[in-house]
């Protein structure tokens, strides 16, 4: 496999058009990144930087059979936390895990260190989703990088298997990207301070 010949894949001149061209896909259909393709993503992500080389982060990957389950614990969290919530609320909740064919799940796993502070742990594990999100595009897939209350809900958290001090740092809704691609954004100047 040549990960460079992945039908869809953009092909550039300008490496830096990478980072330009990026966007969020929120509509993303099959095919998603085979098992391969998908461990090679995430190990070309690991590359973030990572002081002290702890590798704060561990990938959990929900694939088309597991994503219902997740979505009953969506819902099942969603009930917990609004008891009033209908049923019609319910399965809204319940789809959000159908959105894409495949999700990974991002979580940091910052531990005490003497000399790497935990907000530069979960910085690690920033980098490391947009790793993925980033390497995605690079391969021509879609991805959708969400955050929210679900990686807090004791009900998901248990689904998930999270341990005490694990949180969710980002669901990568990842697929091919269907419908219209997004308008670029305009270019615009950096907002730089010179120092000297």
């Amino acid at each position: 496999m040549v990960l460079g010949n992945i039908p869809g894949a953009p092909v550039v001149d300008d490496p830096l058009a990478l980072l330009r061209d990026r966007r969020s896909r929120p509509a993303l259909t099959a095919p998603a990144p085979d098992r391969d393709v998908l461990r090679h993503l995430l190990t070309a992500a690991c590359s973030a930087p990572d002081h002290g080389r702890l590798r704060p982060w561990r990938f959990i990957v929900v694939d088309d059979a597991a994503r219902g389950s997740l979505g009953d614990s969506f819902a099942a969290a969603h009930a917990e936390r609004d008891p009033s919530a209908d049923p019609a609320e319910l399965d809204r909740t319940r789809a959000k895990a159908l959105r894409a064919p495949m999700i990974v799940i991002v979580v940091g796993t910052t531990r005490p260190h003497p000399k790497v502070p935990e907000w530069e742990q979960r910085a690690a594990a920033a980098c490391v989703a947009h790793g993925v999100v980033l390497g995605a595009h690079a391969l021509g897939f879609g991805a959708m990088w969400r955050t929210g209350w679900f990686g807090e809900a004791p009900k998901v958290r248990a689904h998930l298997g999270l341990a005490d001090g694990e949180e969710v740092t980002g669901w990568i809704y990842l697929g091919t990207p269907a419908g219209a691609a997004p308008a670029p954004r305009p270019a615009t100047e950096p907002p730089v301070t010179w120092l000297g």
